[in-house]
């Protein structure tokens, strides 16, 4: 139901609720009033009556079955009542005892209602309790408003009773005539007054009217949008005035606010699509890292492997080089001891001349062995230096450390096979020399160079020496080197494993990432949709 429908209504119910308890109320007055002056009336009548009664006589008695007023005889007398019915209309009676004597009130046939009983309240009040009775009373079954006092004789006995009244129709005829006409009025003024309330109502209340209309313009138009641009009309002097003036503060609050948080979703939005784009980047690179930190991890296993490998290698290498340094030192000994026989040859070397040519030989063969003893001290001296510039390096060790320890087990195997010969030589210039313990005067000469030529084999041998010292050092440098090589790669190895452990936690945010970032743009989508639903340009400026 509309607004101005019930404001009309409820004037209608206003109106007609006033006007029936005004009338209403006005009615009870005039009927309160019509009763008062009933009651008035009845009692001037029954004093007017009691006045004329007394002209008659003032001494009641009852004489022979008749009422006396003096010496007036009151029974089937009806000067007094008519008198009164004269005089003010209505009714009169006068009772003996309980019995009406004398009247004017007429039964339905028309006779008067001589010898019929006083009945009902007056009865008890004014025969009963010697009282006067003012009231409405039954006369024949009809109602009538009534005055009804006591007639004492001289004795204060009750000897009869003097009424008058009149109908309470008769008497409420006027009354009945002004309510139905207070109700035509009252439902004719009604009627103008709800037709004026209704004129009212719909004129101040149009203003709402065009208000609603405005309103269901900018929520329920064709195209389904809020159209946060409209305002309403604010030239009502009113509060409806006042009304659109709030809700136009409203509107243009609701704008402001719809075109920032528009300008935010859209915000929202192109960070949303750079967010998402750059996760899947991530994701990418992350699955491709997760690879490459895999592929270095079984790299870094094989070459972890291949440096347990060379270690092992090296310590052998190193090994070996500690076992030619002692065939060396042996060989140096041995030559020490050939010095010694040959200083005993050059005691003798006058017994065995021949034999000290022969040992020059001998001594010259021992020569060329030391010469090649000379030369692969020389390259492993070189082989040294070059592992111990290999040494120093990180980067490529491996590879060139093995390259190293074979070259050293090839030099230490010419030395080892160097020496073999140099002691079979040496076996040879010993029977030569016990040949020459013999013959030792044929060759003096030779034995003294034979000894010249073993003091310098002995100083090479020192020089070998030294180059196998260093060949052993550098062996050593090596498999220290390795072993250091093979602790570093297993550092990196666990650290790659780590980085590969991280790898998958990282591809794993990245995807929760990724999938919050989904909703994150699935919730913008949503948001911009719901934006579409008003409408946000700038609005013409426009006066009030």
């Amino acid at each position: 139901m509309k607004l101005s429908t019930r404001f009309v209504l409820l004037n209608i119910i206003i109106v007609i609720t006033t006007i029936s308890i005004t009338t209403g109320f006005a009615l009870f007055r005039i009927h309160k009033e019509i009763n008062r002056q009933a009651n008035v009336a009845q009692e001037s009548r029954l004093k007017t009556f009691w006045e004329l009664l007394r002209s008659k006589g003032s001494d009641f008695n009852i004489v022979n079955g008749k009422l006396l007023a003096g010496s007036y005889v009151i029974n089937g007398n009806y000067e007094l009542p008519d008198s009164i019915k004269n005089l003010f209309g209505g009714t009169a009676t006068i009772f003996m005892g309980d019995t009406r004597v004398t009247t004017n009130v007429l039964k339905e046939d028309g006779s008067r209602a001589v010898g019929t009983k006083l009945i009902g309240a007056a009865y008890d009040a004014v025969l009963k309790e010697g009282k006067g009775y003012r009231g409405e009373a039954l006369i024949l079954d009809i109602p009538y408003f009534t005055a009804y006092d006591p007639i004492k004789n001289n004795k204060g006995e009750i000897v009869g009773v003097l009424y008058v009244g009149v109908k309470k129709s008769d008497f409420f005829a006027a009354y009945d005539e002004l309510i139905n006409g207070v109700i035509v009025m009252s439902i004719v003024l009604a009627v103008f007054l709800a037709g004026i309330s209704s004129y009212l109502v719909r004129r101040y209340l149009h203003p709402l009217k065009s208000m609603v209309d405005t309103l269901k313009e900018i929520t329920h138009n064709d195209k389904g949008l809020t159209i946060l641009t409209k305002r309403l009309n604010t030239l009502s002097q009113d509060e409806i005035g006042d009304v659109s003036g709030e809700v136009n503060k409203l509107l243009e609050k609701m704008h402001n606010i719809m075109t920032m948080v528009d300008g935010v979703s859209k915000r929202i939005s192109s960070h949303t699509n750079t967010i998402t784009e750059s996760v899947t980047h991530h994701a990418g690179f992350a699955s491709q890292l997760s690879s490459s930190v895999m592929q270095i991890s079984s790299t870094m296993e094989e070459f972890s492997s291949t440096a347990i490998t060379i270690a092992q290698h090296s310590q052998g290498v190193a090994d070996n080089a500690d076992q030619s340094l002692l065939d060396i030192n042996t060989s140096v000994r041995g030559m020490e001891n050939l010095a010694i026989k040959i200083g005993e040859i050059e005691q003798f070397n006058e017994a065995n001349l021949g034999e000290i040519l022969e040992l020059g030989k001998k001594s010259k063969e021992i020569n060329k062995v030391m010469e090649i003893i000379n030369t692969i001290a020389s390259q492993t001296k070189l082989i040294a230096f070059n592992a111990a510039l290999e040494a120093a390096s990180a980067g490529e060790a491996g590879k060139r450390f093995g390259v190293v320890a074979v070259e050293i087990r090839r030099l230490a195997d010419n030395v080892v096979e160097s020496t073999s010969e140099i002691e079979g030589k040496i076996s040879e210039i010993m029977r030569a020399v016990d040949r020459l313990i013999i013959s030792s005067e044929k060759g003096s000469k030779n034995v003294r160079e034979g000894r010249d030529y073993s003091t310098e084999a002995l100083e090479m041998l020192g020089v070998v020496v030294n180059g196998a010292e260093l060949t052993t050092d550098a062996a050593k440098q090596i498999s220290l080197s390795t072993h250091q090589q093979q602790i570093a790669s297993s550092q990196v190895l666990s650290a790659l494993r780590e980085i590969e452990e991280g790898t998958r936690y990282s591809s794993a945010t990245i995807q929760q990432f990724s999938s919050v970032s989904k909703d994150l743009m699935q919730i913008s989508m949503e948001f911009e949709e719901f934006m579409n639903q008003f409408k946000l340009e700038i609005r013409p400026q426009t006066s009030k």
